[in-house]
């Protein structure tokens, strides 16, 4: 099944496989369920991969995103950096809340703990005056946007 969900480049340079990853998206709960994880975060670099090779971050981007930000798991504070680089736009469009997901302080210790090569770059990132009442607003507003779709 995974393999009709990859990222792949047609003839036109459009991704063949986008719209599918889509509804995929639209079918997964919107609260999150642990068996859920490893699709989504195969979902996520797909998109990546897809935004990478395109322009702006797209709805299905940042459905898939807040999807997985949702599970607050620290470790995908580098798939959540890699859709927010993937292009120009992204970058602008896509919450640093995201990278936050797990918990502002406890995002910002592991990755200054960490030793993988975006390290440097995702600490610029992270707002150290980003709290934790300040990321549960944020979620919030998005609860409401993408739980209405």
């Amino acid at each position: 099944m995974t393999d009709a969900l990859r990222f792949e480049r047609g003839p036109d340079g459009e991704d063949v496989n986008e719209a599918a990853r889509g509804e995929v998206l639209s079918t997964l709960p919107r609260d999150p369920k642990p068996e859920d994880l490893p699709l989504l975060r195969f979902l996520v670099d797909q998109e990546v991969l897809c935004r990478a090779n395109s322009q702006g971050l797209g709805e299905q981007a940042a459905l898939a995103g807040f999807l997985l930000a949702r599970h607050r798991r620290v470790e995908d504070v580098w798939r959540h950096f890699a859709l927010k680089r993937a292009n120009f736009d992204a970058g602008c469009m896509y919450d640093v809340e995201h990278l936050h997901a797990a918990g502002a302080r406890e995002t910002v210790a592991f990755v200054r703990a960490s030793d993988h090569p975006y390290r440097e770059e995702v600490l610029a990132l992270l707002d150290d005056e980003l709290d934790e009442d300040d990321l549960e607003e944020w979620f919030e507003q998005r609860r409401s946007w993408f739980d209405e779709a």
